[in-house]
């Protein structure tokens, strides 16, 4: 049997490709519209994704919990379990309002193009 990566690590791999997209896209580095195009459409995907993860996560936990298999350095677990549940769930409906924005962005960039004559 493959033994399969942690599930943090390919959030952290998504983390990672934001910041080298963040670096890539410096002044001066994104030099096309399609380029923006296209990296709106991908962040947009992601967007999407996004709320199943947090969806899971809650249901994992949630699991976990019930199994009795969770402690707390401090207070009631349930009440750590309930509050981490709830912003996931706050934050799944807040990346479906990114994907609507991202959606918009990359409908307004459809129809721009590139013209590199520069004695217009």
């Amino acid at each position: 049997m493959a033994t399969s990566r942690p599930p943090q690590d390919s959030a952290h791999t998504a983390a990672e490709a934001v910041r080298t997209f963040n670096h890539a896209t410096f002044p001066g580095n994104l030099l096309y519209p399609v380029q923006a195009y296209h990296s709106v459409a991908a962040f947009k995907v992601l967007a999407q994704r996004l709320p199943q993860s947090f969806d899971q996560t809650s249901r994992a936990l949630n699991r976990l919990h019930a199994d009795g298999t969770l402690t707390a350095d401090y207070g009631r677990v349930a009440d750590h379990v309930g509050k981490a549940v709830a912003a996931l769930a706050e934050a799944s409906r807040y990346a479906g309002m990114l994907a609507d924005a991202l959606d918009q962005a990359h409908n307004a960039l459809s129809p721009i193009g590139f013209c590199d004559d520069t004695d217009n």
